[in-house]
């Protein structure tokens, strides 16, 4: 007796729900409708609680989440208000709403219901006493109505916040024009939600279906209003106890459909606040397609499953060349091993189908998970049970190649596995018909083949094994897989037709019979294969496409984590052959966990030396709303807040920053990267013009993500001092041009900055005014290490410059002094040790003032002068006057001081006030008089000015700060 015969047939054990008998399988209300359920436009079954307690799964993403909405509502706790249902097409958001609806209109039902029983155990974790007190349910379900147009379900109100009001108080005419007078505001509509006087809950369905049409010409005037409800009702039903808000509304890149700019504007502004108010959550998971499917398409069984049982069987038939050469090869947890636990949890689906639907199938974005499976095994399910039923063969777990093409290629081709390409729906519709089955069985390929093995003689234990592993090659062809790749192995062909019949190496060398003839020459027609080096060959079916059509499937297969990861290859790439003046390029990898310390993720920043440090674009990012972190963390590379680490070079330290924008701008052009890089791989060496022109748009995609990239860097931060304060100066290139990520661009605009100096640009007149306000004269050395440590001093292009600079500084006024005082004699730069320490450089001492009997030639040959006044026609009042200091007057060294004045948002209104700043304004002229230039020895100015004032009162103001090359901002003020 097989192992086939002992252990019951699935069909058997399993029955069909009713409906999806009555609708030939077809299931024809899978997808769930919150309108259809609430409103009861149609006689759907899932309105009644019972029935959808009956197919829901309580799968742990649903109870969970189900439970944090009943703890809001059923408690006085503060929990999360606001959630955001954000999954595909598909996903069982609106399953998720149906059920949230019944929970809070018929808690006592919901909560006998296998699922409500685990939601109320969930949701009272911890000791909580859950009392939802009759709740009120406010249901917008915006994909049936419009901007501007009254529905018979909402009377009057024509916009959200005016159908919020009417359904929160069902209707009441009193009441909706009461409270839409107040205005749609938070504080209407927190008086209007507590004088409901019990729990709400809020359901949004569908919300972008209703911001296109919103987006038109026609309303779009209306949207920032409908954006300031949507904000409102966000922290109003925050701050409000037993208040729960749920929206619907599909991520962008998981959004079939495209939206115009002003929609996808409306759809940020929501994100950007559900980031800020909520939590985003997923109710399924991948790995829940399994129980969900079986309680979609089954009814409950209250016996055991013999399902570990059947699982053993396979495990018990899986000898000989059928472990060596096909199981053992398939790879971790494919093989036998662990092989009836996975069977226990896909049972009747072959757990090869529901890894491919779950990891494979579902990565691609039009693929609507939940409902795009169930419809495809709703169909699947009810052929073979008929099948069985009619006494005919029935595999014992419906694997890859059991998906009958014969009743459901529509279901598998529409599913969105294709990306609603026609072109490729209609060639794969082709390549069934032709090579696999037509619709009544009785043409193509592999039907012929099936005909001609059982001719020869070729027994498998199974009617049409040529139909079932050509069916499992389609399945495996549909999309690109893992790695680029395409179609399927040998030994995954193989294993797609083995039952828990096949005893033996005969039954082995049956399917190897099938195998080769469908990869033989005369075998299928659409059939590809690749032999890649150190690969086992892999063979799939194929339709022509162009190269527009193999892109947008191989789009659909890259991973956020490649694409980011490529940005990044890509900046540093960028960082490293375009340093410019600056020593040292640093790129900072974000750290593999969220405990690694600052300290040794910026270990190798500090160094004797200027560098520009590139940040990691995956964990810091500036402008995007939520930056404090990543502000924060640059600070600590200074030095400087709550976190500061201890650096000694941070004056000569620049970090490149990218912004939040224009990284996912960047990362777009990432994923087309990848994309062709996927598509060349898939284009066979034969196919000439298609490698020509794909490499062409390779290139140009490559192109493109350097510009993206170095636009997108186009934050930088330096140490700046101010007074006696350090600060972190933050800056932007408003410049397309112009990126953080080349050396030279960052360089120039610190110049502008007065941060740096270009070479040969150091006056010693400049380094003689900074090295004065050191109460002690300075070695080499520590000059040196004040251009990187200290933020008053400039960067500058290398030590050379600094050596320069000295030199010239030492053939004017200045002198290097050793330890005994002497003054050393140097004749170049390059005499000068740059790093000593045993010499200081300090201004050089005044001549003793001579006799005026004396003569000097210092006042010119047998030269004499006379400093008494006297001759000069001016008397000794007017000479002292006029010549403070005269020439004859020893004088030491000049003391320079910095003069700081500040006033903070000084008031202005008043005539005495402005005349207060007048003369103040006068004084600071009067200073910089240039008719006293010989005589005021001014070194430098940081000149500051925030005037805030009546558009065309600024004077010339602009006109002459932009002509001395001031840097001018002019910005709106609600003032």
């Amino acid at each position: 007796m097989s192992a086939q015969q002992t252990v019951p047939h699935w069909a058997d054990v399993l029955a069909l729900r009713p409906e999806v008998r009555a609708s030939d399988g077809s299931v024809g209300e899978l997808q769930m409708s919150l309108h259809k359920a609430v409103y009861q436009t149609k006689d759907v079954p899932y309105r009644k609680v019972n029935y959808y307690g009956e197919i829901t799964e309580p799968t742990p993403n649903l109870v969970g989440f189900f439970a944090r909405v009943a703890r809001r509502l059923g408690t006085d706790g503060m929990g999360t208000a606001l959630f955001h249902l954000d999954q595909g097409m598909g996903g069982g958001k609106s399953h998720a709403l149906v059920g949230l609806y019944h929970m809070a209109k018929t808690p006592a039902k919901f909560f006998a219901t296998e699922l409500g029983q685990a939601v109320w155990e969930e949701a009272e974790q911890g000791g909580v006493n859950l009392d939802l007190k009759s709740p009120k349910v406010v249901t917008l379900t915006a994909d049936n109505f419009s901007p501007g147009r009254p529905t018979e379900v909402f009377g009057p109100a024509i916009n959200l916040f005016e159908r919020f009001i009417w359904a929160l108080v069902d209707g009441d005419m009193d009441r909706y024009k009461y409270y839409v007078g107040m205005g749609p505001n938070k504080d209407t509509i927190r008086t209007a939600l507590s004088d409901a006087d019990r729990p709400v809950l809020v359901l949004l369905d569908e919300l972008m279906d209703y911001v296109l049409p919103l987006s038109a010409p026609a309303y779009v005037e209306t949207m920032p209003d409908e954006q300031a409800f949507l904000s409102a009702l966000m922290d109003a039903c925050d701050d409000i106890p037993r208040v729960s808000f749920v929206l619907v509304m599909i991520r962008s890149e998981r959004d079939e459909r495209g939206y115009n700019m002003a929609a996808q504007d409306f759809r940020q502004f929501v994100a950007d606040r559900v980031v800020r108010n909520g939590l985003t959550i997923p109710v399924n998971e991948p790995q829940d397609f399994s129980s969900i499917i079986r309680r979609r398409l089954f009814q409950a069984v209250k016996s055991n499953l013999p399902a570990l049982d059947l699982g053993r069987s396979h495990v018990k038939a899986a000898t000989g060349p059928y472990t060596t050469k096909v199981f053992d090869k398939l790879g971790g947890n494919r093989g036998v091993a662990g092989f009836p636990e996975r069977v226990d949890k896909s049972y009747p689906f072959h757990p090869e189908l529901m890894r491919l639907v779950q990891d494979e199938w579902s990565l691609v974005q039009g693929f609507q998970e939940v409902r795009s499976t169930v419809a495809i095994f709703a169909r699947t399910a009810m052929h073979w049970v008929d099948e069985k039923k009619a006494g005919r063969w029935a595999p014992t777990l419906v694997g890859v190649g059991d998906i009958p093409l014969t009743v459901a290629l529509e279901q598998l081709l529409s599913s969105g596995l294709l990306m609603g390409n026609d072109r490729a729906v209609q060639g794969w519709r082709a390549v069934a018909g032709t090579d696999i089955t037509s619709s009544d069985k009785s043409h193509g390929r592999a039907v012929a083949i099936d005909n001609e093995l059982r001719n020869h003689g070729v027994d498998s234990r199974q009617p049409a094994p040529a139909v079932r592993m050509a069916t499992a090659l389609m399945c495996y062809s549909l999309v690109g897989r893992a790695q680029g790749r395409r179609g399927a192995t040998k030994a995954e062909l193989l294993a797609s037709i083995f039952e828990p019949s096949f005893f033996g190496t005969s039954e082995f060398n049956a399917a190897e019979e099938v195998f080769n003839a469908l990869t033989a020459e005369e075998g299928l027609g659409a059939l590809s294969t690749d032999t890649p080096t150190n690969a086992p060959a892999r063979y799939s079916l194929s339709i022509k496409q162009n190269l527009r059509m193999y892109f947008t499937a191989a789009k659909a297969l890259v991973q956020r984590v490649e694409q980011e990861s490529l940005l990044w290859n890509v900046a540093q790439q960028i960082a490293q052959n375009s340093r410019g003046p600056f020593e040292q390029v640093i790129t900072v990898d974000r750290p593999r966990g969220e405990d690694v310390e600052l300290s040794e993720i910026f270990a190798d920043v500090d160094s004797n030396a200027t560098r520009l440090v590139v940040l990691d674009p995956r964990r810091w990012t500036l402008l995007n709303g939520k930056d404090n972190s990543s502000r924060t963390q640059i600070s600590a590379l200074f030095g400087l807040g709550d976190q500061a680490l201890t650096v000694d070079n941070a004056a000569s330290c620049i970090v490149a920053c990218v912004n939040t924008q224009q990284r996912d701008h960047a990362r777009k052009r990432a994923w087309e990267v990848l994309a062709w890089r996927h598509v060349l791989q898939q284009i066979s060496d034969d196919a000439e013009d298609d490698l020509v022109q794909a490499r062409s748009k390779l290139s140009a995609a490559e192109a493109k993500l350097k510009d993206a990239v170095l636009k997108a860097y186009r934050h930088y931060a330096y140490l700046l001092r101010v007074g006696q304060e350090l600060v972190v100066e933050f800056k932007r290139f408003e410049d397309d041009g112009k990126s953080a990520l080349h050396g030279q661009a960052v360089w120039d605009q610190l110049i502008d900055n007065g941060r740096a100096t270009r070479r040969g640009g150091l006056s010693h007149e400049y380094l003689a005014a900074l090295l004065l306000t050191f109460d002690r004269a300075l070695t080499p050395r520590e000059v040196v290490q004040a251009f990187y440590k200290n933020p008053a001093f400039p960067l500058v292009t290398s030590i050379d410059e600094i050596r320069r600079v000295i030199f010239e500084l030492i053939t004017h006024d200045w002198e290097l002094v050793d330890s005994n005082g002497a003054a050393l004699s140097v004749q170049s730069q390059g005499q000068i040790q740059i790093n000593s320490i045993a010499v200081t450089l300090q201004p050089r001492a005044k001549a003793e003032a001579q006799d005026p009997g004396i003569e000097d030639d210092f006042f010119g040959a047998g030269g004499s002068q006379s400093f008494s006044g006297q001759g000069t026609g001016q008397s000794d009042e007017d000479s002292r006057k006029s010549d403070p200091a005269p020439a004859d007057t020893p004088q030491g060294p000049k003391v320079y001081k910095r003069y700081q004045l500040e006033l903070a948002n000084r008031s202005i209104t008043s005539h005495e006030k402005r005349e207060e700043i007048w003369q103040l304004l006068r004084e600071l002229a009067k200073a910089l008089d240039p008719a006293f230039f010989n005589e005021r020895d001014h070194q430098l100015i940081d000149l500051k000015v925030m005037l805030t004032t009546a558009e065309g009162d600024e004077g010339h103001v602009v006109s002459k700060g932009r002509e001395i090359g001031a840097r001018v901002v002019i910005e709106e003020d609600d003032f």
